[in-house]
């Protein structure tokens, strides 16, 4: 009778642990953190403005990319540009007119990008003039699976071409201070 409690137990152990993992990975897959990126803030810098910067973000699981888009927000408020900040799910981001600059970015999962970086990236229509930023986020280097979707010319659904300045992929969260810094730079050709 011992045996067959043990053995009811241990069964339900797995099964309990299969279920987490199935949910786990259609949390990840089906982007769900995305729909909690509604917010954005406007960053004034000090002085005279240089122009204006959009940077929208996917948070992803553990919120690495939100960390990175605000870095990357603060290199460009230091730079005198009127930076919005804003999850990829906010009101009014679509409209990409008079930016100067526009970065995007968030994670990869299992060397696709988030559903909603490719939904956006697919659906702006960026000013000619505009610097480009893609970057992105994950927990291995970059290779040709997880950058591929990326190119200096996008063309999705056969609708949107634009060009792509700069891409960069993040994945040590030491060192995003720096690799922001580098990130801007290129981006603006400094």
């Amino acid at each position: 009778m011992e045996k067959k409690k043990i053995a009811k137990y241990v069964g339900l152990g797995i099964v309990l642990i299969v279920l987490i993992a199935f949910a786990s990975i259609g949390l990840v897959m089906g982007d769900v953190m995305s729909y909690t990126a509604t917010g954005s803030q406007t960053l004034n810098p000090n002085g005279t403005s240089a122009g204006k910067a959009l940077v929208v973000y996917d948070p992803g699981i553990t919120g690495t990319a939100k960390n990175v888009a605000a870095v990357i927000a603060d290199d460009l408020q230091a730079k005198g540009y009127t930076v919005t900040l804003a999850g990829i799910k906010s009101s009014n981001i679509l409209n990409t007119t008079g930016y100067n600059v526009i970065v995007i970015g968030g994670p990869v999962y299992a060397g696709q990008p988030a559903s909603s970086l490719q939904s956006y990236l697919s659906d702006i229509t960026p000013p000619k003039e505009a610097k480009i930023g893609i970057f992105t986020t994950g927990s291995v280097a970059a290779n040709s699976n997880s950058t591929a979707f990326i190119k200096k010319e996008i063309s999705l659904n056969n609708t949107n071409i634009y060009q792509v300045d700069d891409v960069m992929k993040f994945v040590d969260t030491n060192t995003i201070n720096r690799k922001a810094a580098e990130f801007v730079n290129s981006l603006l050709g400094q």
